[in-house]
């Protein structure tokens, strides 16, 4: 009954989102509203904010038996959509004008991949280990970085694009300055680097001090490990492009974009790993002793 309940309540945040992200991109168009829709839009914003930070402690409160934050797959993606539609509202109303029309697209994507992982691939994790814990914690809080970088990536090409072409604001407003969207890429990239930094440190902790896991013997070149050492790098560059002037501008933002894609890919490619045979896996499923066995449904 909880898990339909939280589905239920993914499925409405989602399309919640979904107007909002119409409405900011409607606000762009000529001759629009864009008090009203603007008014229309923030709440709808808060809305996502609120419902979703409620429905991330009611699972780690009560569903997951005790205080677990990060019980599951779904409870990431809550967490991230969380922050990330905060973020959007702060951003907004701060000084990046026109972030929501990109990044309220990536906040539906994150709900939209929530009722997913809750109701077809839940899997609940291991939490005994505190590396396990911050490895966790780390990357989804550097995946969350990694979106704002992206939608930032994405407005600053649009900003750009639109410098380029004389366009005007259409009644829109004025957009975000290069300079202040080319900031937060960098800032957002420095951040989910520094994440993604202490992730790949527990990860590689967690893997060899395991005696089996479900990267097998040749860890080090699997998907997993080399789509992360690639994300790595593109953070890396961006991170330091106001020294590398080869790499900024829209060459930052469309690396900001690569990146998040393989981050993305990195949680594809973990989730489709096939699980190791029962024999060599015993030690893996006496994780959960005296709870229900892991499910897939």
């Amino acid at each position: 009954m909880a898990e339909i309940a939280t589905t239920i309540c993914l499925i409405v945040l989602t399309a919640l989102s979904s107007a909002a992200g119409v409405l900011a991109f409607a606000r762009l168009g000529p001759g629009s509203a864009s008090r009203s829709l603007r008014k229309i839009q923030y709440s709808l914003t808060g809305i996502c904010v609120t419902g979703a930070a409620l429905l991330f402690l009611y699972r780690a409160v009560y569903f997951n038996e005790g205080w677990r934050p990060l019980g599951a797959h779904v409870d990431g993606l809550l967490l991230i959509s969380t922050l990330f539609a905060a973020a959007i509202l702060f951003v907004q109303r701060a000084a990046i004008r026109g972030l929501s029309v990109f990044a309220l697209p990536l906040l539906t994507i994150m709900l939209a991949w929530g009722i997913c992982a809750n109701a077809f691939t839940y899997e609940p994790f291991d939490t005994r280990s505190m590396w396990m814990v911050f490895h966790q914690a780390s990357v989804y809080l550097g995946l969350l970085f990694f979106c704002i970088a992206a939608a930032a990536g994405a407005l600053y090409l649009f900003v750009q694009h639109r410098l380029h072409t004389h366009r005007p604001s259409d009644g829109a407003g004025p957009m975000a300055s290069l300079e202040s969207v080319e900031r937060l890429n960098i800032r957002a990239a420095t951040t989910g680097f520094a994440l993604l930094t202490v992730a790949l440190i527990t990860g590689l902790i967690i893997q060899t001090s395991a005696q089996h896991t479900r990267l097998g013997g040749g860890w080090w070149y699997s998907p997993k490990v080399m789509l992360a050492a690639a994300v790595w790098l593109i953070s890396a560059i961006v991170m330091n492009v106001r020294f590398a002037t080869t790499f900024r501008g829209a060459r930052a933002a469309w690396l900001s974009i690569a990146g998040l894609i393989l981050l993305l890919a990195t949680f594809v490619a973990a989730n489709a790993l096939p699980d190791l045979p029962r024999e060599l896996d015993d030690g893996l499923r006496t994780v959960h002793a005296g709870a229900p066995e892991n499910r897939r449904e």
